[in-house]
């Protein structure tokens, strides 16, 4: 789990048990989801749907709502956001949830419709490795639709130095671009998700094909 800055995941290990109820979760997290729902919804209905840093599993529960026939997996390195998320789909067959990284993902090769994550890329310390390895797990044309602080605009880059004080980095539109690239994804776009003086940002990358 190297890929995450040391001591965040004992931090999430902590968190775990009162995550769901945090503040944030209504303010921050569900207009996230509700954006990647939607973008889910407007690319038509996946087979399998990965969640990278998928915490307690909320926005599988919403993707689930949508998408019931949907295969859906969610990963986390924390432990405790495992327990926690295992726990809610108890007794769900078309979900699971599996203890791993970004940078280790325990699935097939080209065995994955839709890759998400939310505000979690920027936990990743090993980016492009890690983007190198959603790529190997999407099938050509799959999608990667990455919601995260971004370092775009002016609040963007005035937040780029609180980078080692939550998370990794906060890649901006260049650095991202070219790992994307890199990672086999011929084109990104991407939109704010909320005001543009917020700089977080969905953005939706392709496997091998141009963007629209």
């Amino acid at each position: 789990m190297r890929h995450w800055v040391h001591g965040e995941i004992d931090f999430f290990d902590r968190w775990s048990s009162s995550y769901d109820r945090h503040v944030s979760q209504r303010f921050l997290f569900e207009p996230v989801h509700r954006q990647v729902c939607e973008a889910l919804v407007a690319g038509g209905a996946p087979g399998t749907i990965v969640d990278v840093g998928c915490g307690t599993g909320r926005l599988l529960e919403a993707i689930h709502h949508r998408f019931p026939e949907a295969d859906l997996i969610g990963i986390d390195p924390s432990q405790g956001m495992v327990r926690v998320a295992r726990s809610r789909f108890a007794g769900v067959p078309r979900i699971r949830i599996e203890q791993a990284g970004a940078l280790d993902l325990p699935l097939d090769p080209a065995s994955v419709d839709v890759v998400t994550t939310t505000l979690s890329f920027h936990h990743w310390n090993e980016q492009s490795a890690s983007l190198r390895e959603v790529g190997r797990v999407l099938r050509p044309g799959g999608r990667l639709l990455l919601a995260d602080v971004l370092a775009i605009g002016l609040v963007g880059r005035l937040l780029r130095p609180l980078r080692r004080r939550h998370g990794a980095v906060f890649r901006d539109a260049a650095e991202l671009s070219a790992m994307l690239r890199a990672a086999g994804f011929a084109s990104w776009r991407g939109r704010h998700v909320f005001s543009p003086a917020v700089p977080v940002f969905l953005v939706e990358a392709r496997v091998g094909r141009l963007g629209r």
